[in-house]
């Protein structure tokens, strides 16, 4: 598609973000950050099961988060009635390390939340777990990412600069 205005023709061009598929497994990436999208089947009772879990979850997100150090967008979904589950991030580097990463940092924060929840899900350590992640993986159509060549560690350490140079300022002023 083509815009009746050349100018705006030229801005799109200059924000065009290179975008190619995850070199070791499903997901798109546009600099440093990937993308995926796991889709799976919940098992009968497991909405209930979620719901009585899912605050403790949301409470311990940053600890496990951080842990990881590579996540910038993470969400967990229950949809159909209860039937399915979507979990999506947008991570730093490769699909398979990001995977081995979560189930290494993060792996008792999942097993708190998806065991009797996720149909196939039997705990971060098992291998069929990463199996299941695997083939129930979806790229991404459409992906895009703000400032996709900063880090999340790139952007936690430019928060502090920023913290501290208004610090200075604010003692100044």
């Amino acid at each position: 598609m083509t815009h009746s205005d050349p100018a705006i023709e030229v801005q799109i061009q200059n924000h065009k973000q290179p975008i190619s598929q995850q070199p070791d497994g499903p997901g798109k990436r546009i600099g440093k950050r990937g993308e995926i999208v796991v889709i799976g089947h919940v098992l009968p009772g497991g909405g209930d099961l979620f719901r009585q879990r899912i605050g403790r979850f949301q409470e311990e997100a940053g600890y496990w988060e951080s842990r990881i150090g590579t996540v910038h967008h993470f969400t967990v979904h229950l949809f159909d009635d209860d039937t399915r589950i979507m979990i999506s991030a947008i991570y730093d580097g490769d699909f398979l390390v990001y995977l081995d990463d979560v189930i290494q940092q993060a792996g008792p924060w999942f097993d708190s939340l998806m065991p009797g929840v996720w149909e196939g899900y039997g705990s971060a350590s098992d291998p069929e777990t990463a199996k299941l992640i695997h083939d129930q993986a979806h790229t991404a159509d459409a992906f895009y990412a703000a400032y996709p060549d900063y880090s999340a560690k790139d952007i936690a350490r430019m928060e502090k600069v920023f913290t501290a140079v208004n610090t200075i300022l604010d003692a100044a002023s």
